[in-house]
């Protein structure tokens, strides 16, 4: 499999699948995706029943267990996702602000959540992320997934990039009947990204998506390689 997707949820999971699927424009490249965390029904299209997802289902179940190490063995590439919405909270232990109490910026932040779940996955086997780096992808969304659809989806010219309250703005647009938290819901909305040009329009207004679309573009040259 090429791409494993280890997220909070399965609409992140769905949206991160519609990213790849417009940024690398291959034919049937949903074929080669594949959910690892947290594990999908497809029949239901919802988390599979019993399994803990959100940040606390990666941070303290996923990525130090020897499933997540399988899963980086088993497949080219895994990409993270992780929101920073409550990076803050005990067990996550990701601020927020700096030493003079001032807010981190969109790339400092990510930075140290990156730094964050690479201690994680090293917690499970020492110098595993290491040995690995090369495979492993991470997508941080400041401070919400729903902000790279606010980017999109709000045609009215911000001051600054919108990374709080996203989820609520999305339902004000007043776009679409309702955004529900829903396997379905979040393909439909998210799949303005099966377009390049969108996901261009998006990294211009959003840093944290740009970041991440950064880091597809480093892996490009190999996936377009694995894929031929």
């Amino acid at each position: 499999m090429l791409f494993g997707l280890a997220c909070e949820g399965v609409t992140d999971q769905i949206t991160i699948e519609n990213i790849l699927c417009g940024y690398f424009d291959y034919p049937n490249l949903d074929e080669e995706i594949t959910e690892l965390q947290p594990p999908f029904d497809e029949t239901s299209q919802k988390q599979k029943a019993g399994e803990i997802g959100g940040w606390t289902g990666l941070l303290n179940y996923y990525l130090c267990s020897q499933r997540f190490r399988d899963d980086v063995l088993n497949t080219r590439f895994v990409i993270i996702q992780v929101d920073t919405d409550v990076s803050h909270e005990k067990g996550f232990d990701v601020a927020h602000i700096d030493a003079q109490n001032r807010p981190l910026t969109p790339e400092v932040l990510i930075e140290n959540v990156v730094a964050r779940l690479i201690a994680v996955i090293d917690s499970g086997e020492q110098g595993f992320y290491q040995q690995h780096s090369e495979k492993i992808i991470f997508a941080i969304s400041v401070h919400s997934l729903e902000c790279w659809l606010y980017a999109f989806h709000n045609k009215k010219p911000l001051s600054k990039p919108k990374i709080t309250g996203c989820y609520k703005a999305l339902s004000y647009l007043r776009l679409f009947p309702s955004i529900e938290k829903t396997h379905r819901c979040y393909d439909s909305h998210s799949r303005f990204f099966l377009k390049h040009e969108n996901i261009d329009s998006v990294t211009t207004k959003d840093p944290s998506f740009r970041v991440f679309i950064k880091a597809l573009s480093e892996i490009e040259e190999h996936v377009l390689k694995g894929l031929d």
